[in-house]
This record gives C-alpha cells, structure tokens and sequence, in this order.
C-alpha cells in the first residue's frame, strides 16, 4: 500500500502556508486544485502559483490531486496528532475518510512534473506554460489545460479588440497576432479564421 505517515500539526501548517496564496489567487483562471506528491520521506503539495513541502514517513511514490478546499477541510477537521494518508486507485484516504482523487502511481515519469506557476501569474504565464514541454497528460491532471484554452481565447479577444480600433490604419488582425507571438514568445494555436469569427461578432 502506497502512503504517508505524518504529524498533523505539519500537514496543518503547510496548507496554511498555501491557503494565504490560494485566497489572494485568482481563483477564476485556475480550478482550486492541490496536487499531493509523495516521494522518499517528503511530501510536496502544490496549487498554481505556490509549492511547499514537509518531512515524513513514506511508503512507495504515487501523485494525487483533489479540491483544494477539500483537502484543507479534512485536515482542518483531523484532530489526532498523526495522520495516514493512503493513496488508492482514483481516491485518498485520510485516517478514517476517503474521497475521490486523481492517482498516478510512478511506473513512468509521464505525470511526474508539478506545474509551476509564480504567485501573481497572468495569462501570458499560462500562455508560457505551452513552452515548458509539459506534456498533454501533466496539463490534464493538474486541471491546466482547459484554463489555457481561455487564456489562449481572451488573447484572440484582445486582437479582436485591437483590430477594431486599428482598422482605420489599415492594420490587420494577423499582423497584430504575429506581433504578439514574436514579442512575447507565446505559441497561439487558433487560426486565421478563428480571428475572422471573432471580429465578425463585432
């Protein structure tokens, strides 16, 4: 059985730490998400734009995520002065609760990279993230890759937005996407005719 023993003051004071970053975040780019990695006597949890780790007692590697607000309920709410943590097929039991979780256990490194992200990131950060070489299945299980998607459509909003004001002066909404992707080095994966859509619902 894959697992972790811990004092309970320690998961404690670590999700302190990370709910002083989750409350300032914004929470509507990023689902809450807290993704738990275990590996040889540490434990790591992670949400977008924080990662901290404690000492413990472990049994095997194994990454999970789940709700943020979950996580930090259980403990909250686990008064004995240690904790076991077991790591299940698509769940995690705490002591004595069990609830759904996304489980990967480490027979390859296909889900091994927690994403990072600074504390006030912003959509050119999640648009960054596709320069990283993360792969598809890492963006996935760390809820990322749908956010990147909005960021990727509130970038084309903008052009749409450019284009309207700049038409005038002849500039178009291609001109204005290569000037982004040149200057901030960004990967924008919507075509030619995704642009026209937008501008067409001016």
């Amino acid at each position: 059985m894959i697992s972790f023993r811990c004092k309970t003051k320690d998961f404690k004071n670590t999700l302190g730490l990370l709910k002083a970053i989750y409350k300032r975040k914004r929470v509507y780019l990023i689902p809450d998400t807290c993704e738990i990695t275990l590996v040889d006597g540490n434990v790591t949890l992670a949400i977008p734009g924080a990662v901290f780790a404690f000492k413990c007692e472990t049994k095997g590697t194994a990454k999970a995520s789940l709700l943020f607000r979950n996580l930090f309920s259980i403990i909250e709410h686990h008064y004995s002065e240690e904790i076991v943590v077991e790591f299940y097929d698509d769940a995690l039991r705490f002591g004595s609760v069990q609830v759904k979780a996304k489980t990967v256990f480490f027979h390859d490194d296909s889900v091994l990279r927690t994403i990072i992200l600074p504390n006030n990131y912003t959509d050119l950060d999640l648009l960054l993230l596709k320069n990283e070489g993360y792969t598809e299945e890492e963006l996935k299980f760390n809820n990322i890759l749908g956010v990147i998607e909005q960021a990727e459509r509130r970038v084309y909003y903008n052009v749409r937005r450019a284009a309207s004001y700049l038409r005038e002066y002849g500039v178009m909404p291609k001109e204005i996407k290569k000037l982004i992707v040149e200057k901030l080095g960004i990967r924008l994966d919507l075509d030619e005719k995704d642009i026209k859509l937008l501008l067409s619902k001016d």
